[in-house]
């Protein structure tokens, strides 16, 4: 058998009339040349594979960074916001514990002078213990917290009196001088001497007689929550009475600045009034006498 040349001879003809050219080279030469030729183009592939990886993983990890900086913002947010409710609640819980404690002791009682005696303020202000923890100006923009009754349901509301709602919640034109005016209840109307009961469980928390409401009372409901009943013609409940949802408020009168008999009523959600119509019971069954 004939034994293989240890060279390679490269032949380049570039023309008939040109003059070859050739090249002579050791074979293990062109057995490395073509090694290192693969063995680049390898590399090249084996870079290019790896370049896109790792980009896709940077990709993927800022990716990752933005939501979690998103995250991290709105676990901000909530922990702020469960800051504001423990802060709400603390508060709550204070005020339950100063009722309780005044009708475990007995709060004296506080009856509406009479209309010669004159009238202590032009609005009614809630007693001194709720001072402190809620305020009453403008209106709350939703109600949120409802009170809870013995089996842990949320309790309903329901209108004080039958009757006939002339001026609801909101904006209005008043009907003592025509201006545009905020109203804060509801407005309903019957004949005088109407009896009219709690809207729902609570305790009695003020009794009393302002030029504008005339005899009014408030009672609290727990959780941050009161009622008002205004222009009442007799009030027959005393600060620190626990009242149920049928017990007798008073009558309907027309004491305070009002020019027909009827129930001004409010409902307070840590002193702000809110819609009364958020909290009543939607079967509608004490809406018309």
């Amino acid at each position: 058998m004939a034994r293989l040349k240890k060279t390679i001879t490269v032949t380049i003809l570039p023309g008939v009339t040109e003059k070859s050219r050739q090249w002579t080279f050791p074979r293990w030469a062109i057995y490395l040349f073509f090694t290192g030729v693969v063995a680049l183009f390898s590399g090249i592939v084996l870079l290019i594979f790896f370049y896109s990886y790792e980009t896709k993983k940077f990709m993927a990890l800022q990716t990752i960074q933005e939501e979690t900086r998103i995250q991290q913002k709105h676990l901000d947010n909530y922990r702020k916001k469960l800051d504001a409710i423990e802060a709400q609640l603390s508060e709550v819980n204070n005020l339950d514990a100063q009722i309780m404690n005044m009708v475990a002791k007995g709060a004296p009682d506080v009856h509406p002078p009479s209309p010669g005696e004159g009238a202590a303020s032009s609005a009614p202000t809630m007693p001194a213990l709720e001072k402190n923890a809620l305020k009453s100006e403008g209106p709350a923009p939703t109600p949120t917290l409802l009170p809870f009754n013995g089996d842990g349901d949320a309790v309903r509301y329901h209108l004080p009196v039958r009757g006939w709602i002339v001026s609801s919640f909101g904006r209005r034109t008043g009907p003592v001088g025509g201006g545009e005016e905020f109203h804060p209840g509801l407005d309903i109307a019957r004949e005088e001497g109407t009896v009219v009961h709690s809207d729902a469980p609570g305790v009695v928390v003020l009794t009393d007689r302002t030029p504008d409401y005339g005899n009014y009372v408030i009672v609290y409901h727990g959780l941050g929550q009161s009622s008002l009943f205004a222009h009442l013609d007799s009030i027959d409940v005393v600060t620190g009475e626990a009242v149920g949802r049928e017990t007798e408020i008073g009558t309907i009168g027309l004491t305070g600045l009002t020019t027909a008999p009827h129930l001004h009523y409010e409902v307070r959600e840590f002193g702000h009034p809110v819609n009364p119509e958020s909290y009543l019971a939607s079967d509608g069954s004490d809406r018309n006498p």
